[in-house]
């Protein structure tokens, strides 16, 4: 009986050293993963906590996930964001701690997100292996999540809300026309420009091949600037006020579809400047909008189509 006594001490005392020599006193976790998306685009996904739920691994029952997301019983919550990281605090039972997510730039369109985490263990051999367990857990967990950020964001229309494709300007024949204007154009005065050059199209017996494209400007918001082109199948000559131009096969233009009013114009705009902005480019000519919908024949506004084009370099 006491050998046997001697021998549950020496072997406790064997798993007692070996939790203090092979469990540090600071457990570190750390995973990483490289995702094809500039480092500015993902910083302001991720900084937005409402926008979690966009790429979150789980559903999530809680009527507070723009605070706190939860997943496989730990519940994590975006911290106020750092020039190049994101703090993330993360809470279950008897464990939490603070992890921060790190935005490592690979070159302008790629980035590596870093989740690292430190959690002190406790002089206590069994806590000590308890907690153990638990930083194995988190780990697993900071896999999937990094893992469903790079599934999410690895593809334009996720990472800025709206598909925006690089593609080479078609060589194009263009009629155009411009008018200043005081106040805000409305579709009226828009469209009486479009069908100015309908007209002249049909007078010289040729053919569009294109929706008919507008850009506006205004410098002071009391006079606008409204200019409108819609291409043709041949060169025509100018007359008063319409001109001919003509769009270089070749180079770089940025496309994207929108369905919706002015405000969603707007906001895809605001996203194809942060695309610009993200991947460095410079535009070297004004954008357009190529007006899919006959805004005239369609009055509600959430039904209209309309394809933005920006040039590049």
């Amino acid at each position: 009986m006491k050998k046997i006594l001697i021998s549950l001490v020496i072997i406790l005392f064997l798993v007692i050293a070996c939790t203090f020599i092979l469990i540090p006193s600071t457990i570190r976790v750390s995973r990483a993963v490289t995702i094809n998306a500039p480092k500015n685009a993902l910083y302001r996904k991720l900084v937005n906590a409402s926008a979690w739920s966009e790429w979150w691994p789980k559903k999530q029952n809680t009527t507070d996930a723009s605070i706190a997301y939860t997943l496989q019983g730990i519940r994590f919550y975006p911290g106020d964001p750092k020039v190049i990281s994101l703090p993330v605090l993360f809470k279950a039972e008897n464990f939490s701690g603070d992890a921060e997510i790190t935005f490592i730039p690979k070159g302008i369109d790629s980035t590596t997100l870093q989740f690292d985490v430190s959690i002190p263990a406790t002089n206590n051999p069994f806590k000590r292996i308890a907690v153990y367990f638990k930083a194995k857990k988190l780990a697993n967990q900071s896999s999937i999540i990094l893992a469903a950020i790079n599934k999410s964001y690895s593809t334009t229309k996720n990472l800025y809300n709206y598909d925006i494709q690089k593609k080479l300007v078609i060589d194009s024949i263009l009629i155009f026309t411009s008018v200043e204007i005081k106040g805000v154009p409305d579709i009226n005065s828009i469209y009486l420009l479009i069908d100015k050059l309908n007209n002249y199209i049909g007078r010289n017996n040729a053919k569009e091949t294109g929706d008919p494209m507008v850009n506006i400007l205004t410098k002071d918001s009391i006079t606008y600037l409204v200019k409108v082109a819609i291409p043709v199948d041949k060169k025509l000559p100018p007359s008063g006020d319409i001109s001919y131009r003509w769009m270089l096969a070749g180079c770089n233009i940025l496309i994207t579809e929108v369905k919706g009013g002015q405000t969603e114009i707007n906001n895809a705009y605001k996203q194809i400047l942060n695309y610009i902005s993200d991947y460095r480019r410079v535009a070297p000519a004004i954008p357009f909008e190529s007006l899919v919908t006959d805004r005239r024949k369609e009055p509600d506004s959430s039904k209209w189509v309309t394809r933005i084009y920006y040039p590049v370099m």
